[in-house]
């Protein structure tokens, strides 16, 4: 993970912490969680929200430069409601993240 990654995950995590949002590590890598469920995974400078596969903040995100269905650790294993999005859209994080918060909460 490079530095500037971890430094946008940091303030992401910042951020995100008045709304109830938890930063915890799942087998090794940063995550962040609410009420117990994660949303967001950082995976070699790619963030990995859950936004659940076919909503429509799942196939917006998508549309966005350098993002693609979410498969950590580059073994090809696609994890179908979670969407990465590179670094190069860190400017895409929060709001992806907001989304992935509010499919948890509207359960």
């Amino acid at each position: 993970m490079t530095a500037d990654a971890a430094a946008a995950f940091d303030a992401l995590a910042a951020a995100l912490a008045p709304l109830g949002v938890r930063r915890g590590r799942m087998m090794g890598h940063p995550v962040l969680s609410v009420e117990k469920r994660m949303i967001a995974c950082l995976d070699d400078g790619v963030l990995g929200v859950r936004l659940g596969s076919g909503s429509p903040a799942h196939t917006a995100t998508l549309g966005r430069p350098g993002a693609a269905v979410f498969s950590p650790g580059g073994r090809g294993r696609a994890f179908r409601d979670w969407v990465g999005l590179p670094l190069a859209a860190v400017d895409h994080w929060e709001e992806a993240t907001l989304e992935a918060l509010r499919a948890v909460r509207d359960r």
